[in-house]
């Protein structure tokens, strides 16, 4: 690809690689901010540096830091709110609560593989002079919790590095990265850093600066009209998530400013479950005529103790089935004991047993180290006869993609058991992390249609007491709602489908951690989800640590549209690696052309021996 760079005046060039980095000049020395990527040394070498003083990130995020080798005896500064993930980037990656039980999602994992030395630390208002510029700081938390922006003093002009505030008049990099709690976790946050965002680019407006550099994006020369853009595109599309959110149900004070609004769906009534249906944590149980006991889903260890008072009570004789709904921790993580107490098959749909049964293949949300043997996997329409009841299985990608859904028909009822995927008030789309994907035929628009098509009498939650269901009128908003979502979160994102913007693991690792030996040869594999309606290109190379002296050749594939690609790489585990524990392995990614810097990361563990 031919490398890019603008000057902006005499003594000010960007190049424009997968980031747009900043070139502060004074004849062959150079100041740089956020400094990422190889093509970099080409402009440089172009515009005649020869020496770099002093590098400015903006950001921790591995894309907009890695690739470029930092020269010796430059001075390397970063915000000090995120000095932690650069200088001790390893107190990250070896910490558990970083990797299982994912409620929280900052600090994000686009983390440096390894520290850096830094010289510098930045808080609000510091300032930097470097030759005939002058550098001042602000604190602009928003796309991750320490950003800073950089306000440039140069050739007269003032121009603001935004870090990745915003991308171009109306839209922003990416989504998942404003995923923050206000009343509670992060997890329940959708776009909860908005405000924070907001914030932020109002306090860079006040500095009455003549451009915007983001680190992602377009340079914007009127500020005023691409931030008012953003905060219209941003409100309109926030507007459109809790017009059918379900978390109204959950926490309806986190949405007070939206009382009333005739054009959101009303919370419906909930209505009593059967009388041979027993809700305890985040489990339902059926108890037959027979007493025998049909089990969904176990999270607590106090599920079983409450099953075996059951069976002590005389209430139930034994448990014969077993179902998972999803791999969420809060619904599997005493599964493993569960299975050794309870001798019955456990059947979960495919998609879910590839997540339950090796957990370390995967980083999501609130997933859980406990793995559970599955007996039976479905897919969709798989249907079977337990005693009075007959079931039938579907893959349902509400909550979360890796989910389940299931129909149980008898005793003059037909019961759908949605997981988490609704409440009365709506959808549960709450985490970005959870693939909710945008589009006819996937996601939530897969899910009501098939609700549509089914009309069950009961809708069950395995948070909520109360049965429900939705009328014709409210599925029809709720799709209508969807589609218009996917319209407008497509015009938010620089990408040709929203899905793109929203979606984290649109590129993922598998496995996504593994452990490894010495000399062993062992396989990688990048899975690429094409959202788009063409075919495009990725070209995918894993990054190796330095010290192994070797580096992988790039594959390059052609995916097919609205398909998942996979390539494979062999990698073999030199002898001579010295470092016991977790080594990070960055892949760095070109999707249509678009360079994308160390986007995704694996996992491997090495071990003594």
């Amino acid at each position: 690809m031919k490398t890019k760079y603008t000057f902006l005046s005499e003594n000010l060039c960007i190049h424009h690689g997968h980031v747009n980095t900043g070139i502060l000049r004074d004849g062959q020395r150079a100041l740089l901010i956020d400094p990422s990527g190889t093509s970099l040394q080409t402009t440089l070498n172009e515009v005649g540096i020869t020496q770099i003083d002093q590098i400015i990130f903006t950001h921790h995020h591995r894309d907009s830091t890695s690739g470029f080798p930092f020269p010796e005896n430059a001075k390397i500064g970063v915000p000090k709110a995120e000095e932690q993930w650069f200088t001790n980037v390893e107190s990250f990656w070896n910490d558990s609560k970083y990797r299982w039980h994912l409620y929280n999602c900052h600090p994000h994992n686009l983390m440096l593989a390894e520290s850096i030395p830094v010289t510098d630390t930045y808080t609000e208002a510091t300032k930097i002079n470097w030759c005939s510029a002058s550098i001042s700081v602000l604190e602009t938390p928003g796309h991750t919790d320490g950003s800073i922006t950089c306000l440039v003093d140069i050739d007269g002009k003032r121009l603001a590095f935004t870090g990745d505030l915003i991308y171009d008049q109306g839209k922003i990099w990416e989504l998942y990265s404003l995923q923050k709690g206000q009343q509670t976790t992060d997890y329940h946050g959708f776009l909860g850093a908005r405000d924070e965002l907001r914030e932020s680019l109002e306090k860079v407006r006040r500095s009455s600066p003549s451009t915007l550099v983001p680190t992602h994006g377009v340079v914007m020369h009127n500020p005023d009209a691409a931030i008012d853009k953003l905060f219209e595109q941003l409100d309109y599309c926030y507007d459109k998530y809790v017009s059918i959110s379900a978390l109204r149900h959950y926490f309806p004070n986190i949405f007070t400013e939206f009382e009333g609004k005739s054009d959101h769906m009303e919370i419906r009534e909930g209505k009593p479950p059967p009388d041979f249906l027993q809700h305890f944590g985040t489990t339902w149980m059926i108890i037959s005529e027979n007493r025998e006991a049909f089990v969904m889903d176990c999270g607590s260890p106090n599920v079983i103790k409450q099953i075996q008072q059951m069976q002590e009570d005389n209430e139930i004789s034994e448990v014969t089935l077993f179902w998972v709904t999803h791999y969420h921790d809060d619904h599997v993580n005493a599964i493993p004991e569960f299975q050794e107490i309870f001798s019955c098959e456990t059947i979960t749909d495919s998609v879910v047993a590839d997540v339950i049964t090796d957990p370390l293949a995967y980083r999501l949300p609130c997933i859980s180290p406990a793995i559970t043997r599955v007996d039976r996997a479905t897919t969709d329409g798989d249907s079977w006869t337990w005693n009075e009841f007959k079931m039938t299985a579907y893959h349902f990608p509400g909550q979360t993609y890796y989910h389940g859904g299931l129909l149980v028909e008898g005793l003059g009822v037909s019961m759908f058991f949605s997981g988490d995927s609704f409440t009365m008030a709506g959808i549960d789309d709450y985490c970005s992390g959870n693939r909710n994907l945008l589009g006819d035929g996937v996601g939530y628009n897969q899910c009501l249609r098939l609700i549509q098509k089914l009309n069950p009498t009961h809708i069950f939650n395995c948070h909520v007491d109360p049965a429900f269901d939705f009328s014709e009128e409210e599925i029809i908003f709720m799709l209508d709602t969807l589609s218009e979502r996917e319209k407008c979160y497509t015009d938010l994102f620089p990408w040709d489908h929203a899905n793109y913007g929203m979606d984290d693991q649109w590129v993922r690792c598998n496995p996504y951690e593994q452990e490894v030996i010495r000399g062993e040869t062992v396989q990688l594999g990048v899975e690429i989800t094409n959202h788009s309606n063409q075919p495009r290109k990725a070209n995918v190379r894993p990054i190796l640590p330095s010290n192994w002296k070797e580096d992988i050749d790039p594959i390059e594939t052609t995916i097919h549209p609205k398909s998942t690609g996979n390539i494979q790489f062999s990698i073999q585990i030199p002898q001579h690696c010295d470092k016991i524990g977790r080594i990070v392995i960055p892949v760095e990614i070109i999707y249509n052309d678009m360079s994308l810097g160390q986007f995704r990361e694996a996992i491997f563990v090495l071990n003594e021996g």
